[in-house]
């Protein structure tokens, strides 16, 4: 039993290392320029090691957020009744710190920045987020989930949550920053739902 959980921390600490190895040589250097190579080297293990944790540079470019939304899409499903889905987007928010280490939140910001392609991408074995979200939110606003106003609502919601990945640098547990946040959600979102109903 230690020596597998033993064996579980040292992989555990390989694949941080190698996630955290190529966020730094994105950001630094750029994401297509980057090599797997170089990779292995900055983070002290073999190619093949980088490979059997992340199956291409774009998978390691992608983890810290592709977790992030799954955490998200838990979030979600598990609304409580009558909970709006902007209250549960700002609840996510407000818990993300304790799963993502402050440094490895800087690195994907500064990632992200100096990769704009990269923002709101992910491997085509990406959990469909913008599916459960609409469909929460067409729930949330009572009308159709091919409503265009759900599209625009999670236009509004997709957008926020990639500018916070760039944000929440030093204002990631910041209340005020979320307060903003929630209220500049609610607005839009309201919005949409009043106009959507106006039409009926």
């Amino acid at each position: 039993m230690a020596a597998t959980s033993l064996r579980e921390r040292s992989k555990e600490r390989r694949y941080r290392a190698v996630l955290l190895a190529g966020m730094r040589l994105f950001a630094e250097q750029g994401y297509d320029v980057t090599t797997v190579a170089q990779i292995a080297e900055e983070a002290e293990v073999s190619t093949r090691s980088v490979s059997a944790y992340f199956p291409t540079k774009l998978h390691i470019a992608t983890a810290s957020s592709s977790a992030a939304a799954d955490r998200l899409i838990l979030a979600l499903r598990s609304r409580d009744e009558g909970e709006s889905v902007v209250d549960r987007v700002v609840q996510w928010l407000r818990e993300e710190p304790a799963f993502v280490p402050e440094e490895e939140w800087r690195l994907r910001a500064a990632m992200l920045e100096r990769n704009p392609v990269l923002q709101g991408s992910g491997p085509e074995d990406s959990p469909p987020l913008l599916a459960i979200a609409a469909d929460a939110i067409a729930e949330d606003l009572d009308i159709p989930p091919d409503h265009p106003g759900v599209q625009i609502a999670l236009g509004i919601v997709a957008g926020i949550v990639v500018r916070v990945e760039l944000l929440f640098g030093s204002h990631r547990e910041d209340e005020e920053t979320l307060v903003l946040i929630h209220d500049a959600l609610s607005g839009a979102v309201d919005a949409v739902r009043r106009s959507s109903h106006s039409s009926d």
